[in-house]
């Protein structure tokens, strides 16, 4: 434990450093991969290898936390495409139907395209090349098929893709515009549709440590839920900006798959509650990370908030080149042109690290400051503890 205090202490001197020069990139080297807040899912997966429960990996992580059962029966809306100009929709079992507002799909093959116009949403069915209908253009399209909760039928699979190609058994879709996109959401019951789709680490890995990823899953969507964002239609993204949703893709892991949905029904206490990290009874902000940089990170330092239950806690595993072989250590090398645009510059000659946060000098002397995590965010680097060089 001393050897890798010291290591810490000579990386955060190091990053107490300016760099300037002439060149037309910056090299950053660093260790960790996210913004290093909350549950380490790298550490989290070594005190599961040693025998700890998924209460007591959340409990070490998550200060002063308690592990009860709190309700997820409701449903939640997840971003399953944002900023959206096109999209297309199939059916792809051998049986059931999707109803798109009043026009029914019965057979594969047969593929919804939509796009956005001036109009509304334009909805073209073709079949290969021959065009079966032109839906009217609208502002708002639901989405049902048949063998869910909403719609009753033989159980159907239906694709989606706004770019990326998924699978969806579960919920509804609804397609909206807002402003000169449209914006699709898959709207799931919490405790089992949507966490079956959370894909935040590999289902190989041991139970508890699956058990404790969903716990810090589903106590994040609880504290999100019902906040309506009206930029996305959402409550949640579907990306790491809040969970990674993959819809029916966890669950359909080869070999795998039934891991991941064992860990969610282990963590079900009944039909209308699961288990949750609170805090004083609230459900908390479950953040989490792959890695860290020996130690996770304070929410005020990332995030400029200081929350009770996300301080800092030792995390030496994430150090270790074998347990985290490609974030113990990483080396990046980034565009002048990107890091300027991070900081709102022309230019960039001169970047300073001080206190958790970063400042750039541009060549007319023009300064802009970061926070560290913000800039990780915008400059695409694994994690905001880096050296400059």
């Amino acid at each position: 434990m001393r050897m890798y205090k010291s290591a810490i202490a000579l990386c955060f001197s190091l990053l107490l450093s300016n760099s300037a020069h002439a060149a037309d990139t910056f090299t950053f080297t660093g260790n960790g991969y996210g913004h290093g807040v909350g549950l380490s899912q790298i550490g989290g997966k070594a005190m599961a290898l040693e025998g700890k429960s998924a209460e007591e990996i959340l409990k070490y992580y998550y200060t002063g936390v308690n592990v009860e059962p709190m309700s997820d029966w409701y449903e939640v809306r997840i971003n399953i495409g944002h900023e959206l100009t096109s999209a297309t929709m199939q059916l792809v079992s051998n049986s059931g139907f999707i109803n798109i507002n009043d026009y029914q799909i019965k057979e594969k093959g047969v593929i919804a395209y939509f796009k956005y116009s001036s109009a509304g949403i334009v909805t073209i069915i073709r079949k290969q090349k021959t065009t079966l209908a032109t839906l009217p253009a609208t502002n708002s399209i639901s989405i049902h098929w048949s063998g869910t909760r909403t719609l009753e039928g033989p159980p159907a699979l239906v694709a989606f893709n706004p770019g990326k190609s998924l699978r969806y058994q579960y919920g509804e879709m609804n397609l909206l515009v807002v402003g000169k996109y449209f914006e699709a959401t898959n709207t799931l019951r919490l405790k089992d549709e949507y966490l079956y789709g959370v894909s935040e680490v590999s289902s190989a890995w041991p139970t508890e440590m699956l058990k404790a990823q969903v716990i810090a899953a589903r106590s994040y969507a609880i504290a999100k839920a019902g906040i309506y964002r009206p930029s996305c239609d959402c409550d949640l993204y579907g990306t790491v900006q809040d969970q990674l949703f993959v819809g029916l893709g966890k669950l359909s892991e080869p070999k795998f798959g039934s891991l991941w949905k064992a860990a969610v029904d282990a963590t079900n206490v009944d039909e209308e509650s699961g288990l949750a990290a609170t805090y004083m009874g609230n459900p908390i902000s479950a953040y989490y990370s792959s890695s860290t940089w020996g130690t996770t990170e304070s929410a005020l330092n990332a995030f400029g908030t200081d929350v009770e239950y996300l301080q800092p806690v030792a995390d030496p595993v994430s150090l270790d080149p074998k347990r985290n072989p490609n974030y113990a250590v990483w080396k990046r090398t980034v565009s002048v042109a990107v890091v300027a645009k991070a900081f709102g510059l022309p230019d960039v000659q001169k970047l300073t690290v001080k206190d958790k946060r970063i400042e750039a000098t541009s060549l007319n002397g023009s300064k802009s400051s970061l926070r560290l995590e913000t800039f990780r965010s915008r400059a695409g680097l694994p994690s905001s503890f880096f050296t400059i060089s």
